[in-house]
């Protein structure tokens, strides 16, 4: 009997384990006053706010985008063919990056003026840039599906005030656009420009820096100069050997023949009859007289005539025999033709000095044209990277210039022929407005509704009473057999 008892109980008691409706009803009203306080707060706020809530106008407007030249992108030195036109869902992404730019929303302000759109702000720097944020979060740019229009929309509580920031926001919108692109066409293509410029310049410094360091004006030319001077010192110097050799030859002959003449010679000199000879022919006639004398005398067979006859032709004999003249004066002095020999020979021998000196010169000139042509070779290579960078970039900067003109030019033309902002729907707003009352009350009573089920659950949870039979079974770990209410009359 005791068994099936205690599982009856068991089985009875675990059905209050379950929570229930009873159960649920039961924690509602015993806290019923916590929850009606949860509840009745944000209520009364809600009801507070409704009160206090004013009129919002909220002025439109739509804008209609046209698809321009400042949406395709031009490579530079590609030909016709390579541009890249911009898609719808970009386009329009841009425009309204440039509707919300914290820059435009500070230049509505600047030309609104902060106390007539938010008089609650000062007119400071501080004060623009909270107006500026609150205009943002006033203004709301809105993309039409499928077409290329864009809505916007401004709430503020003066309807006249909303509709003339609109149009001011739009006129700023379209100045600002054009001043977008109109930098990026500007500055963008000049800095790179001068970029280019700024990478040519440090290129031709380099270049005149190597030159001048190298002495090279002109790397072709001057090497061109120095084979033809090398040439030309080669045959000078071959000319200078063959003369030379030849000057030494002429120069041998003339000291050879010098050798055999004699440097100096007889000039002058003076003769006469010898005093020998005179005598004998003074003696030659005396016995001729003798003898023409003994002839007439004699005979010739006499002794006399014949001993004079044989004196006569000894005497005769001995004049044949003696030097007709005698020389009295003579002279002597330098030998013309060993003088102009030797001359000559000077001549030829500083002639041959001169022609040495200038073959070591010419040798000299040719070693340092040598060593000049090697360093020329050797540096030619790193010249020629240098000369064909600056070559290079000139090409590049000549080609850049000319496609960011031409470029430039087709974009303004393009800009200036049409722009790409119409607008569709000038700013309107409604005359009655809307507010946010009921809104604002329906939100106030969710919220209380909320904040009574959260108490709810928190007062069961943290406090430590029984208020249901599920509380006793739970908190004292014993089934629970029967449950009374309580009532009062």
């Amino acid at each position: 009997m005791k068994e099936p008892f205690q599982l009856r109980l068991t089985s009875r008691s675990m059905s209050y384990a379950q929570h229930s409706l009873r159960d649920i009803l039961a924690a509602v009203f015993y806290y019923k006053r916590s929850i009606l306080i949860a509840a009745l707060i944000p209520v009364v706020l809600s009801i507070m706010a409704t009160v206090t809530a004013h009129r919002i106008y909220t002025a439109q407007a739509r804008l209609l985008i046209l698809y321009g030249g400042e949406y395709v992108f031009h490579p530079l030195g590609q030909e016709t063919g390579g541009d890249v036109a911009m898609d719808r869902n970009q386009i329009i992404q841009g425009e309204l990056e440039i509707l919300q730019s914290p820059a435009l929303a500070e230049q509505v302000i600047q030309d609104v003026g902060v106390r007539r759109l938010y008089p609650d702000l000062p007119s400071t720097r501080q004060g623009e840039q909270q107006a500026a944020s609150r205009l943002l979060r006033d203004l709301r740019v809105d993309a039409i599906p499928q077409s290329n229009i864009l809505e916007l929309s401004l709430r503020n509580q003066k309807r006249q005030i909303a509709l003339d920031t609109l149009d001011t926001i739009i006129h700023d919108y379209i100045i600002y656009h054009g001043q977008i692109f109109t930098a990026n066409r500007d500055s963008g293509p000049a800095k790179l420009v001068a970029q280019m410029a700024a990478r040519l310049n440090a290129a031709e410094d380099k270049l005149v820096a190597f030159s001048v360091a190298h002495n090279i004006s002109d790397l072709p030319q001057q090497t061109s100069i120095i084979l033809r001077r090398t040439g030309e010192l080669s045959d000078e110097q071959t000319n200078i050997i063959s003369e030379t050799d030849n000057l030494d030859a002429q120069i041998k002959s003339l000291e050879s023949t010098l050798s055999s003449t004699p440097s100096r010679i007889e000039l002058y000199s003076e003769t006469d009859v010898g005093q020998s000879r005179k005598t004998m022919q003074d003696r030659l006639a005396r016995l001729q007289i003798q003898l023409a004398d003994a002839r007439q005398r004699y005979q010739d067979t006499f002794p006399l005539v014949v001993d004079i006859q044989h004196q006569i032709n000894d005497i005769k004999q001995q004049i044949e025999h003696a030097a007709p003249r005698e020389v009295n004066v003579k002279r002597s002095g330098i030998n013309n033709v060993y003088d102009e020999l030797n001359q000559q020979r000077i001549l030829l021998t500083s002639r041959m000095a001169g022609l040495r000196a200038k073959r070591v010169a010419i040798d000299a000139e040719k070693s340092a044209l040598q060593r000049r042509l090697v360093e020329l070779t050797n540096l030619s290579g790193q010249y020629r990277n240098l000369q064909t960078t600056r070559d290079s970039l000139t090409e590049s900067y000549r080609t850049l210039e000319n496609n960011v003109e031409a470029s430039t030019i087709g974009s303004s033309l393009a800009q200036l022929a049409s722009a790409n902002i119409r607008v569709v729907h000038p700013p309107n707003a409604s005359m009655h407005g809307s507010t946010l009352r009921l809104p604002i009350l329906a939100t106030g009573l969710l919220l209380g509704m909320i904040a009574a089920v959260g108490t709810l659950a928190f007062l069961v949870s943290t406090q430590k009473i029984f208020v249901t039979v599920r509380d006793v079974e739970h908190g004292l770990h014993l089934p629970v057999l029967l449950s009374i209410p309580v009532y009062k009359k």
